[in-house]
């Protein structure tokens, strides 16, 4: 049972050079999911984008922004379920096609058992470190309105150790529930906290590793606004122009700036779907390595 952090923070490269048609079905189900979200909410999403544009320089009333707030709102309860979905069904794609890289049928892109585990891990997840973060960060909100009672200085260094203190603490407990997901996707069962076993003593490497995978994140992304740029231009500017559309349907939208949503959706989808694979293959092929199990 060995790890390497720098062998499998590159994981995700291998998967792409070994696997491309992987990151092609990713693709598409992200193509999939951005029409579909378009298609429901295009011409709201204009005006929203718009109302934005006209709020920016200006002192917004309440009103105005109780209003903003809930059509944000409104598009989250769509956006944020359906979503949820879609990173559970492509979170599961990439720890499969790392665990069990034979199995390349459509990408390893499944919807059953696996999908619902992983969708219920990852909520669960989520709920953990964020009642951790407001639980923290009370702390640090206390504490500091204590020193302050004192001294004013006092309180701004009480502030910053102990916010520094929990920053380490959420990171700390990030990497020891990391490999929550792959685990789920191996071992067919939900075991949100089963991470923390696995993970004994390897916090550290398991840090390096999710440093490098973040970096080379931050690459791939740089990349593909590189790419995307003279794309959307050249097609009529994609999600960018959404705003000059404000009060006209999807399907007018679409007939007017259809190639450049098209071009952009596109570009955005490939580069998504190579940032899932850097982002989140590293922490199957740790669970991999951690666990001694094979690499074919």
């Amino acid at each position: 049972m060995t790890f390497s952090a720098t062998d499998a923070a590159f994981e995700g490269f291998r998967i792409v050079r070994s696997n491309p048609m992987a990151v092609v079905f990713w693709a598409v189900a992200y193509i999939l999911f951005f029409a579909v979200f378009f298609a429901a909410f295009g011409g709201s999403l204009a005006s929203l984008m718009a109302t934005t544009e006209g709020l920016e320089g200006t002192q917004p009333s309440q009103q105005d922004l109780a209003g903003l707030g809930q059509a944000y709102i409104g598009f989250l309860g769509v956006a944020l379920p359906l979503g949820l979905i879609l990173g559970a069904v492509l979170n599961a794609a990439v720890a499969r096609a790392v665990l069990k890289p034979g199995d390349k049928r459509f990408g390893s892109l499944r919807l059953g058992g696996d999908e619902l585990r992983v969708l219920a891990v990852s909520v669960t997840l989520a709920i953990v470190i964020g009642v951790a973060a407001l639980v923290l960060f009370a702390v640090v909100a206390v504490a500091a309105g204590v020193a302050a009672q004192t001294s004013q200085g006092l309180a701004v260094i009480v502030g910053i150790l102990l916010g520094l203190a929990s920053v380490v603490a959420l990171i700390w407990i990030s990497i020891r529930l990391s490999l929550a997901v792959p685990l789920t996707v191996a071992e067919k069962r939900i075991a949100p906290f089963a991470s923390f076993a696995l993970t004994r003593g390897k916090t550290l490497p398991l840090l390096g590793m999710a440093v490098i995978a973040g970096v080379m994140y931050i690459l791939v992304s740089m990349l593909g606004t590189i790419i995307a740029l003279p794309v959307t231009m050249a097609t009529g500017g994609g999600m960018a122009q959404l705003a000059e559309f404000d009060g006209q349907s999807t399907q007018q939208i679409l007939q007017v700036a259809g190639p450049g949503l098209i071009a952009w959706g596109v570009v955005n989808a490939v580069f998504s779907a190579l940032q899932l694979a850097v982002l989140q293959a590293p922490f199957s092929a740790a669970y991999r390595d951690l666990k001694g199990l094979a690499r074919d």
